[in-house]
């Protein structure tokens, strides 16, 4: 099964350390293991859905997400490395190639501990994911240096319904004022040149194929990004599974 929704979130404060302690036996977190550090903190600013209908530019009529830079961790908290981690040359449709390279590979074991938003990390101590994986990388999208933000997890179902929490989940990300998966910005990670936080115009969409979510954020390094900008879009249905 695959399905594609664009949605946004907008920044607030979450109450991810207070939940986490109040639920028994899941106040400690678990160590994540990547090939750039082996645990991830998470920043202190957390963002949420805005539920703004529509784009002006036209580009898209999804809502927007509008984050800040306020409270993301200082720069060299995760030093970039000197050459990408990995490129991967993707073909897609309609003449599109993408040169991807990937600057930050993160997997931890759960997701709860690297969530905000009382709800959502309600949903992912109920339902603990398959693990997490989360990705830096950056591409060029009509010749226009672009950036992108990636958390991919999943779920068990039903047995009459396989794919019920990972629907839960996408309806979470969805929705306003729920929480989401922190992306690695958020907990000190770099990219090369860019923001040290997803920009408040950018383009936001959640992918799923079975019981498996993948949540993007992206944006142009170039200059400004218009809201939902359809080029990103497409990229990242273009890229997506391909590396």
């Amino acid at each position: 099964m695959l399905s594609a929704v664009t949605s946004s979130r907008a920044r607030a404060v979450a109450g991810l350390l207070a939940l986490s302690l109040a639920v028994a036996g899941c106040s400690s977190t678990t160590a994540g293991s990547g090939d750039t550090v082996t645990s991830a903190t998470a920043s202190s600013s957390p963002d949420f859905p805005t539920g703004v209908a529509g784009s002006p530019s036209g580009e898209s009529s999804a809502p927007t997400r509008s984050v800040t830079s306020s409270g993301a961790p200082a720069s060299g908290d995760h030093p970039v490395p000197a050459s990408p981690l990995k490129t991967v040359t993707v073909h897609a449709q309609e003449n599109r190639t993408y040169v991807v390279e990937i600057w930050a590979q993160v997997h931890d074991d759960s997701c709860f501990d690297h969530a905000y938003g009382q709800q959502m990390i309600a949903f992912l101590i109920q339902h603990p994911c398959h693990g997490l994986d989360r990705y830096l990388g950056t591409t060029t999208v009509g010749g226009r240096p672009a950036a992108f933000a990636e958390s991919v997890t999943g779920f068990s179902g039903t047995a009459k319904d396989p794919y019920v929490n990972s629907t839960e989940f996408t309806r979470l990300e969805e929705a306003d004022g729920t929480g989401s998966i922190n992306d690695l910005l958020r907990e000190g990670y770099r990219l090369p040149s860019g923001p040290g936080a997803v920009p408040a115009a950018e383009a936001f969409n959640v992918l799923g194929q079975d019981n498996g979510v993948t949540v993007w954020d992206a944006w142009y390094l170039d200059g400004a990004t218009r809201t939902n900008d359809s080029a990103l879009v497409q990229m990242t249905k273009d890229i997506f599974l391909q590396f």
